[in-house]
């Protein structure tokens, strides 16, 4: 049994945010990340949009965490795409406290914003924003606290936006900052980016319950003047799941 599949896959908890992608791409959007060596740690909010590398019969403990509504394009795509695996630390080894000890203070020092660095240590800097510790707690909103969660198994890329553009490289995070009010800042600056896909890109669509199926069907009807071809559209209803369908058959 392969360890990976041949699509990266992006769940969400909705229904409605799953026609928004298929309508609009993927929106690119800041999110918290905590870079943890033993007790310590940094948290910086990214401009990411996150994927798995985990085959459909493997993905049920994935859906449960993230959402039931999902997307899988293929790998190509995101090869093609600039999409990369995030790199997993422990937080108990050099690597780790190399970071969040040494990288932070002596590349960045004292200055609040990332845009004052200059080009050069934004380049220097870009491989933080694929960090992940191997393991931690898992908080999701209106989800009970995972403990020791192992975020390797999630086997993730991850697209960012290109280190030199006029948005923030990343944004660290301080404990008097209110984190809502910057993540919401940040967002509408870089409301603009997308990760641009087309129909032919798609592997599978996956919605919670068969019984949604004519939903996206009809949205994909909906777009087609403007984006897709009813051709395009035809093909694809084949690869609508439902996860009703992989947790009984995969």
């Amino acid at each position: 049994m392969a360890l990976s599949s041949n699509s990266v896959f992006h769940f969400t908890p909705t229904i409605s945010a799953l026609k928004g992608i298929l309508k609009d791409n993927f929106k690119v959007k800041y999110c918290r990340e905590t870079i943890r060596y033993e007790n310590k740690g940094k948290s910086i909010l990214v401009p990411i949009v996150s994927f798995c590398d985990i085959p459909l019969s493997q993905i049920k403990n994935h859906i449960d965490s993230y959402g039931s509504y999902g997307i899988g394009l293929k790998k190509e795509w995101a090869l093609k795409s600039g999409l990369n695996p995030v790199l997993y630390i422990e937080r108990c080894s050099s690597l780790s406290k190399n970071i969040v000890n040494n990288v932070f203070k002596t590349i960045v020092g004292d200055k609040t914003k990332i845009s004052d660095l200059d080009e050069i240590e934004r380049l220097n800097l870009d491989y933080i924003r694929y960090l992940k510790n191997y393991e931690a707690d898992l908080d999701r909103k209106g989800k009970k606290r995972i403990r020791n969660y192992r975020y390797s198994d999630e086997r993730e890329w991850r697209y960012v936006l290109n280190p030199l553009s006029d948005c923030n490289l990343f944004r660290r995070i301080k404990s008097t900052d209110d984190v809502t009010k910057i993540k919401e800042r940040l967002n509408k600056k870089a409301e603009k980016e997308r990760l641009v896909f087309d129909l032919d890109d798609i592997n599978y669509i996956i919605v919670s319950k068969e019984s949604q199926r004519d939903q996206i069907i009809n949205k994909l009807e909906d777009i087609n003047n403007n984006r897709y071809s009813l051709n395009q559209v035809k093909r694809l209803t084949s690869r609508i799941i439902s996860v009703e369908q992989i947790k009984s058959d995969f």
